[in-house]
Formats: C-alpha cells, sequence, structure tokens
C-alpha cells in the first residue's frame, strides 16, 4: 500500500510538471478551450449568448488560479496520505513543506519554459490549495 501512496503522489507531480512545462500558447488553448466549452454548455442552458472575448475576458484568470488551487488541493491530500504512513509527529507540516516546495520548484521551472513565468502569487495560491487539502484529508480521516 506504501508503493501505491507513493506512486500516486509521483504520477501527480508529473501531471503537474507536464502542465507547467507547457509552451504558452498550448497552456492558453487548452485552458481556453476549456473556458469556451463550459461556458457553451451553460449557454444552451440559459439561451443566453455571450462573445468568445466577452467570456474569455471574464474568465480566464479566475479559472487558471482556481485551477492551480485544485491541483495542488489534490497533491496535498496525496502527500499527506502518503506522509502518515510514517507516524511523525509533524506529519502536517512535513507535508506542507513538501508541496510548498514543490509549488516553488513548479513556478522556477516555469520561468524556463516559452512564454511562460514564475509567479510568487502562484505559489501562495498553490501552498493555499495544499494547506486545505491537507487539512480536510486530515480531519476527515480522523488523524490528530
Amino acid at each position: 500500500m506504501k508503493y501505491i501512496k507513493l506512486s500516486l503522489v509521483v504520477i501527480w507531480m508529473i501531471v503537474i510538471f507536464l502542465f507547467s512545462n507547457q509552451k504558452a500558447v498550448e497552456s492558453t488553448k487548452l485552458s481556453d478551450g476549456f473556458i469556451l466549452k463550459t461556458v457553451r454548455l451553460i449557454e444552451e442552458i440559459t439561451n443566453k449568448k455571450y462573445s468568445d472575448e466577452e467570456i474569455l475576458n471574464k474568465f480566464v484568470k479566475p479559472v487558471r488560479k482556481f485551477a492551480h488551487f485544485i491541483i495542488y488541493f489534490i497533491l496535498g491530500m496525496l502527500v499527506y496520505n502518503y506522509i502518515r504512513i510514517y507516524g511523525y509527529k509533524n506529519t502536517f507540516l512535513i507535508s506542507l513543506f513538501i508541496c510548498i516546495g514543490y509549488a516553488c520548484t513548479d513556478e522556477i521551472h516555469q520561468i524556463f519554459v516559452d512564454g511562460r513565468s514564475g509567479e510568487l502569487l502562484d505559489v501562495i495560491n498553490d501552498s493555499m490549495g495544499s494547506l486545505i487539502g491537507i487539512f480536510l484529508f486530515k480531519k476527515n480521516t480522523g488523524n490528530k
């Protein structure tokens, strides 16, 4: 079971790395496509129509920030689930430190990717996602 939990952490870190390794053009195309498809589905239900520009101006930034948060929320839960196997006194802090460290290295990595940049606010957002993911996982598993 220990190796499965570790494998999930490593796989999720690879997923994060692959997203971060996308050039700005690819990343924008992926997120814009997701946003437009989602809003088009909502338009079908509400019978309201919006231009692509209107949609993207309104939703790109919050959707991207939310995606960062959720990706690291999941990482926080996975890391905590693995680290708690060892019964350390400070499992919460160790898990959070690992996630924050990975968020920092992820943003540094993006500096070297075409059209991308490293953002301190993304590290903070990622860290908050991890913090809440770890907290909720810990609370719901009954660990003190």
